[in-house]
């Protein structure tokens, strides 16, 4: 049987507003299935940015990019939407507040919001120095989502090369007295993220690329233009996409390694803009050459 190939939208318009949601109507036919089978009245999405620093604006979701997933769906979905994120650095809320999240409710009247670290949560299996299991906790609004939707930047990273959207959902779920165990060397974070992502894989990726973060990511990193955006019911067809565009090779990605990168790259068929208009080769992080040992 012949293998069914994979869409990926993606665009390259005016403006970062246009720009994402026109790689989400590329796949139109793809996700309003998704959303259709849900019920508005006891179902919920969590729709999840990345929101790791309070105050780098440029290390974070763009409040345009979220206002076009949000526009996107609001004509399908009446129910609940729950913006939700736990910061890895300083207070998830404030960060909300600072980046105008909190203002969305003005146009979103169903949006809610809530701190993924301070979730209710079920204990999941990671990896420790020694990669022998170790338990973590992580929420299970996140968990137990009917659907999820990662949006955020493409940047490197300072210990797996690159964050796309199934590293945002999976660390952000994390609950904060559990986010730094997961640092345990190169080897075992890009298990536990793999393992990790059983629990929290999106389905639907929106990878905001806009502008993307190079070398020392993902928060200290030189922002770039590159101005483009990839959406897909598949995440890990939008993550192989993006790391191909940003200039990496994602089978050299250790969780997307474990994930299958590399059965399914010939397999991802882009509606839309042409990938090979893009030659991106974003610096990689510092310690990239340790970083590729992970297997």
């Amino acid at each position: 049987m012949k293998n069914k190939s994979i869409k990926v939208g993606l665009a390259s318009e005016k403006d970062r507003y246009q720009t994402v949601f026109r790689s989400l109507d590329y796949i139109f036919a793809d996700i309003t299935p998704q959303i259709y089978t849900l019920d508005p009245e006891k179902d919920y999405i969590i729709l999840k940015p990345n929101c790791i620093d309070t105050k780098k604006e440029a290390a974070v979701t763009s409040v345009e990019a979220l206002t076009a997933v949000l526009d996107f769906i609001q004509p399908i979905w009446q129910g609940r939407i729950i913006l939700a994120e736990g910061a890895g650095l300083g207070n998830t809320m404030e960060a909300f507040n600072n980046f105008k999240y909190l203002g969305l409710k003005n146009s979103f009247p169903n949006l809610e919001f809530l701190d993924l670290n301070f979730s209710d949560c079920i204990c999941v299996e990671a990896f420790d120095q020694n990669l022998k299991p170790m338990q973590i906790k992580i929420s299970n609004t996140v968990a137990e989502a009917p659907l999820r939707i990662s949006v955020g930047p493409p940047k490197t990273h300072d210990s797996v090369i690159v964050t796309l959207s199934i590293k945002n959902m999976a660390v952000g779920s994390i609950l904060k007295e559990d986010k730094m165990n997961i640092h345990q060397g190169i080897k075992a974070i890009n298990r536990t993220i793999a393992a990790i992502n059983k629990y929290t894989f999106p389905h639907l990726s929106v990878i905001d690329g806009w502008k993307s973060m190079q070398g020392n990511g993902p928060v200290d990193g030189e922002i770039i233009e590159t101005h483009f955006a990839a959406s897909s019911t598949n995440c890990l067809a939008a993550d192989v996409l993006a790391t191909q565009i940003m200039g990496f090779n994602p089978v050299q990605i250790g969780y997307l390694n474990y994930l299958g990168a590399a059965d399914i790259i010939n397999l991802i068929q882009t509606v839309g803009y042409n990938p090979n208009n893009f030659n991106f080769h974003l610096k990689p992080p510092p310690t990239y050459l340790e970083q590729i040992q992970w297997n």
